[in-house]
């Protein structure tokens, strides 16, 4: 490499059972000699780097970086264009360590190369505040639009370009330009980054097709308003007949589970048309839900036996004084609304639908017809076609 580096780097590339990484020492001390800006050719360690990674698909991370760190010393600052195509060609694969990448490239002054690098670390507003830094407002509109998935992020990049062009002191029209050009920015939103004696003629067009689009979003509002509100009273006619909503049973209508007659015990009847003892649907209910609606069940059966046993007794015991009447009018009333409640947290719990075609019967398609440990002749035979 001191004497003839480029034909040197001509066998290399003729050799394809290379390492390319147990070269890089000579190639290090290659570019630190000075040579390598006195050749001719161009660097050679350049160029045979770009043939490892280009030719010879090399995946090696310490071939990428030191190639980067090349291309990030002899670039020019004003021309980076081989230095962001390579950042921009093997940067989704992370075949380069990017933070090293960005170091140099800060070291160097690398600007463009720094904002795509900030943009790639998901760091978007540091690669928006670079660009301003340095000035270049097309540069920083381009990476505005980086995170698509985020659209308030981008309001804000957006945002922070607007004050920038702003605080620059630039022309009403090159402020509505960049407006227009972000999609995401409104009039509304850069006004009051103006100064206090800002003319309003400048963007009086604007201004009237904001309060336009207000007074649409507006009219919108309403119509949704009333909508909501022709919803609610039609969910409240609903509710009105469904208070007034009656099944008929026959005397001959059984329950669904023991097909015992209906009318024997306290039943339930859904608008499929099952009925239920409660009893039986309460069972039911029990093996199928969760620990949590299991307890609660337990604990409203076990208020309804206390509830039942304490009217009983005030209907019961003897009142030998008329002072007393009143207060036991109030106690049967007390006791009667929380049997009304009960009885409603009990209906919500286990008539909330029907066992047969409801989600609960859905839950058990997954279940075998009988037990898998049910090996006797008997289930056998039961079977048996």
């Amino acid at each position: 490499m001191h004497a003839e580096p480029a034909a040197l780097v001509e066998t290399l590339m003729r050799q394809p059972n290379l390492t390319a990484n147990k070269l890089i020492p000579a190639l290090m001390r290659y570019n630190d000699d000075g040579r390598a800006q006195s050749d001719d050719g161009g660097h050679q360690a350049i160029r045979y780097l770009r043939f490892c990674i280009n030719k010879q698909n090399s995946r090696d991370p310490t071939v990428y970086n030191y190639y980067l760190t090349l291309l990030v010393k002899e670039s020019a600052s004003a021309d980076e264009s081989e230095l962001m195509e390579f950042l921009t060609k093997y940067g989704t694969d992370m075949l380069y360590d990017p933070d090293y990448a960005l170091r140099m490239c800060k070291r160097y002054g690398r600007i463009q190369s720094c904002v795509h690098l900030y943009s790639l670390l998901k760091l978007h507003e540091d690669a928006v505040d670079l660009a301003l830094k340095h000035g270049d407002i097309e540069l920083a509109q381009i990476h505005a639009e980086r995170p698509a998935d985020d659209d308030k992020l981008c309001k804000r990049l957006w945002l922070k370009i607007a004050q920038h062009v702003i605080a620059q002191q630039a022309a009403a029209s090159t402020v509505m330009e960049l407006v227009r050009r972000s999609n995401r920015l409104g009039i509304e939103d850069i006004l009051p980054y103006f100064p206090d004696f800002t003319r309003v003629d400048d963007f009086k067009d604007e201004i009237c097709v904001a309060l336009e689009d207000y007074e649409g979003q507006i009219q919108e509002l309403r119509d949704e308003m009333d909508e909501a509100g022709r919803t609610a009273e039609a969910m409240q006619r609903d509710m009105q007949q469904l208070r007034r909503r009656f099944a008929v049973v026959s005397e001959s209508e059984g329950c669904q589970i023991c097909t015992q007659p209906l009318w024997q015990r306290q039943f339930y009847v859904f608008p499929c048309q099952h009925s239920f003892h409660a009893d039986c649907l309460t069972r039911r209910v029990v093996g199928t839900c969760n620990r949590v609606q299991r307890r609660r069940i337990q604990e409203l059966q076990n208020q309804s036996v206390e509830l039942a046993r304490t009217r009983r007794q005030l209907r019961l015991k003897p009142m030998v004084r008329g002072a007393l009447t009143g207060a036991k009018e109030e106690s049967e009333e007390q006791v009667e609304a929380q049997v009304r409640r009960n009885r409603a947290q009990m209906d919500a719990l286990v008539a909330a639908e029907c066992v047969l075609c409801g989600e609960a019967m859905i839950r058990t398609v997954g279940e075998p017809f009988g037990d898998d440990g049910d090996a006797s002749a008997d289930g056998a035979d039961g079977w048996a076609i």
